[in-house]
């Protein structure tokens, strides 16, 4: 359920000053607002004169590799604060930089709409183009990390440095692109063979200023299809700009745009640019040209986009302006209605690193690549030195441990298939091919925590590989605690089911029945149950994990620090995973239960089910595993953070005792049993029905097409679970293991194969 923890902090004192440094210097720091507790994302890190330059994460960090630095400044800047000055020869070398913008407090200024037409002020700002920008041939060195995620899981990684030659703002030939290096992963099973990766056109087609005349909203074709206001003059940064929205005309049969766009007042330079595809045209988009759509239909394959925006920035070198960062998103469903029906979430990051006007031809250091071929799928040099010494925009995300779990995840697609060759020699038998199975996954890595395999004549394999704790070398077995994550999530609702069939609440109810005030509270706790209520999952926001991470929070706290942000679509229309919509279950029960949600838990689920070493919460307890996340011990955390979505900690042997539990129908009725795995939604991600709290798979394992599978997984920082149940055949599969992701799908495939004699 956790994918983030703390990020790593340079800290060096007693270092030289930059001043006496020839070498290039790495500067790193911390930029925020609000008197320091509010990180500032996407503020410019730039150095004065030479341009060269960086922007913060969504963490306010940044890392900036400078040189020629005894005589500049660096500039920092965020829309919304005073610009900030820091001489970079009082600067210490190693010294992490904790920077507190002062934020503007004048607004904005009135503007006489009769005297400015924001037409004609795009159109004077298109004409000055050549002024503003830099029109003589310059280099400029770029690098981009493009990241596609998956649900939650990221599925392709790159990152790219690479030159490109630009003839000149005022010159319509196309730039060039020269790549220097690049490192592409993606997970290949998830994926299925389709290609998401960056072309050069892709980048050129950023800059704005310099395709302003095929642009589709500044082109003049553009400008009539917009509708432009003039919102007022602003504080850009620390320069006076006419902020301009626009929007798609009324009653256009076609997808174009909104947006917002700053104009310098003195030079009527475009500073920057934001866009978006225009809902109100979204009816009529349709993905890629004639030929794209043309090749579609014959891989059977439809692509929607579901969303595609840019926000484009320019700077100031010297007395002229260029381009200094994109930050792009774009969400693509893909479906082939025999093979998969998934949504992709893609965020490129992609800022001009440095800039050279003194190249009145190419003097590139990479090689020429084509305008429509793939970046991704280049080859080049693999130098990991070379990434560490070269400026980039830090990830919010450990970049590199990410790459290893893509390259684990291949290298396990790959095992699964020498797993299938091993078990067609060994005796016939399950207990003894999925033994020998996991033991083959523990060998090379893929597998460290215990297994129980159940089927109608009882436990068949009950065994542990690898260490609970590696310090102390203690050896899992059935009775080792783990924590199961998101398997908490079928135990919420049962207690919610619980309380309907006492007529204590209804699974209709508002939320705001049970918790007055709250600022969504016309979802529904049926919806919060299927994960239709809209409401942001908690545990993907960065800033709200960082707080989870350090502090422990009540219920209440949980939901009004970090559970009450507004919905992203009107509930009950779509499906969106949320762990925040099990925290408002967990208090919701609370209030309707009149008790702690843990003593709920205990009353309700633990006790009637013998499950003696099974609690939620955090609490000190023995026989409790160690968690690890690449290969290193995981980070201190709180379970109760995650009350309700997550923070149940159990055994093989107790979990095995709920599945009796439930088949017996010892904690509800069957016919509310029944309820808890009925279809409500389809979460195309995993290609499976969500029902309340439990998964039901359609495609994923092969004996789906035979048999319902009802499952939930579970993630938490090193422990990844699965538990699997086959109810025709009294069939349970029980992997838990403390030693981050582990392929986990495939070897429940692969187990459930073996049980059904497939």
């Amino acid at each position: 359920m956790l994918d983030r923890f703390y990020p790593f902090v340079l800290l060096f004192l007693g270092m030289p000053a930059l001043a006496h440094a020839q070498a290039p210097v790495e500067i790193r720091g911390h930029i925020s607002g609000a008197h320091g507790k509010t990180p500032l994302p996407g503020a410019n890190i730039t150095v004065n004169r030479s341009g060269t330059g960086t922007v913060s994460n969504s963490l306010g960090e940044f890392r900036l590799v400078v040189s020629h630095i005894a005589t500049d400044t660096l500039r920092i800047s965020s829309l919304g604060y005073r610009v900030k000055y820091l001489p970079l020869a009082a600067l210490e070398a190693g010294v992490v930089l904790h920077i507190e913008l002062e934020p503007v407090s004048v607004g904005l200024k009135e503007v006489v709409i009769a005297a400015k037409d924001p037409v004609k002020l795009i159109r004077s700002a298109i004409r000055k183009i050549p002024e503003n920008y830099i029109t003589k041939p310059h280099q400029v060195r770029g690098f981009y990390r493009n990241a596609t995620t998956r649900g939650e899981d990221c599925m392709q990684l790159s990152e790219a440095v690479f030159d490109i030659y630009n003839r000149g703002y005022a010159d319509k030939k196309e730039n060039d692109l020269y790549l220097v290096q690049v490192r592409h992963i993606r997970d290949e099973k998830a994926s299925h063979g389709l290609d998401l990766g960056l072309k050069p056109s892709n980048l050129f087609a950023y800059d704005i200023v310099k395709e302003i005349a095929e642009n589709d909203v500044f082109s003049e074709e553009g400008l009539r299809n917009h509708r432009f206001t003039i919102r007022g003059v602003a504080d850009y940064k620390g320069m006076p700009a006419y902020e301009i929205t626009f929007d798609q005309r009324e009653g256009l049969k076609r997808s174009l745009y909104r947006g917002r766009l700053f104009i310098d007042t003195a030079q009527l330079a475009f500073l920057e640019i934001a866009y978006a595809l225009s809902p109100a045209g979204m009816p009529y988009h349709r993905y890629g040209d004639g030929a794209t759509r043309a090749l579609m239909a014959v891989l059977n394959i439809q692509i929607e986009t579901q969303g595609d925006s840019a926000k484009v920035e320019y700077r100031k070198i010297g007395d002229r302006w260029v381009l200094s960062h994109v930050v792009g998103n774009t969400s693509l469903n893909f479906r082939n209605k025999k093979k998969y029906d998934f949504t992709t979430n893609s965020h490129v990051d992609y800022i001009i690193t440095s800039v050279d006007t003194t190249k009145a031809t190419p003097a590139p250091e990479g090689k020429h690549v084509g305008r429509n071929k793939f970046i991704e799928f280049q080859d080049t040099p693999q130098d990991p030195e070379f990434w560490r010494r070269h400026t980039t925009i830090l990830a919010d995300f450990d970049a590199e441990a990410v790459a290893a779990m893509l390259k684990a995840r291949n290298e396990s697609n790959n095992l699964k298939k020498r797993a299938e060759e091993r078990s067609r020699r060994l005796p016939a038998g399950p207990a003894v091919r999925i033994d020998s199975m996991l033991s083959f996954y523990h060998r090379n890595g893929q597998f460290n925590g215990t297994v129980l395999i159940k089927t109608a004549r009882g436990v068949i394999l009950s065994k542990s590989y690898g260490y609970a704790d590696k310090e102390r070398q203690l050896a899992a077995d059935s009775n080792t605690r783990y924590r199961i994550g998101s398997l908490s999530k079928p135990f919420t609702a049962i207690v919610v089911l619980q309380l309907a069939q006492e007529g204590k609440l209804s699974l209709q109810d508002p939320v705001s029945k049970f918790l007055p005030g709250y600022v969504n509270g016309e979802v529904t706790i049926a919806q919060l149950l299927s994960h239709q209520s809209g409401i942001p999952n908690y545990t993907a926001n960065k800033e709200y994990l960082s707080q989870i991470m350090r502090d422990t929070f009540s219920l209440k706290e949980l939901v009004e620090k970090f559970c009450s942000d507004s919905t992203e679509f009107v509930p009950g229309t779509q499906f969106r995973y949320s762990n925040s919509g099990y925290v408002l279950l967990a208090l919701i029960a609370e209030t309707a239960g009149g008790k702690p949600f843990t003593d709920l838990l205990e009353e309700r689920i633990f006790i009637p089910a013998g499950m003696h070493d099974t609690y939620a919460g955090n609490r000190t307890a023995d026989r409790k595993a160690a968690g690890y996340l690449y290969d290193r011990p995981e980070p201190d955390y709180h379970p109760a953070n995650t009350l309700g979505a997550g923070g149940i900690t159990t055994t093989a042997a107790d979990l095995l005792k709920w599945n009796k539990a439930l088949a017996c129908s010892v904690l509800l009725p069957e016919s509310l049993m029944a309820e808890l795995s009925k279809p409500r939604a389809e979460y195309t991600d995993w290609d499976a029905w969500y029902g309340y709290g439990w998964m039901t798979d359609q495609r994923l394992f092969k004996v789906s097409k035979a048999h319902e599978i009802v499952y939930h997984p579970g993630t938490n920082l090193g422990f990844y679970t699965m538990f699997a149940r086959q109810p025709d055949k009294d069939n349970l599969v029980i992997l838990l293991n403390n030693t981050g992701d582990f392929p986990r799908f495939d070897l429940t495939d692969l187990i459930l194969t073996e049980l059904n004699g497939d």
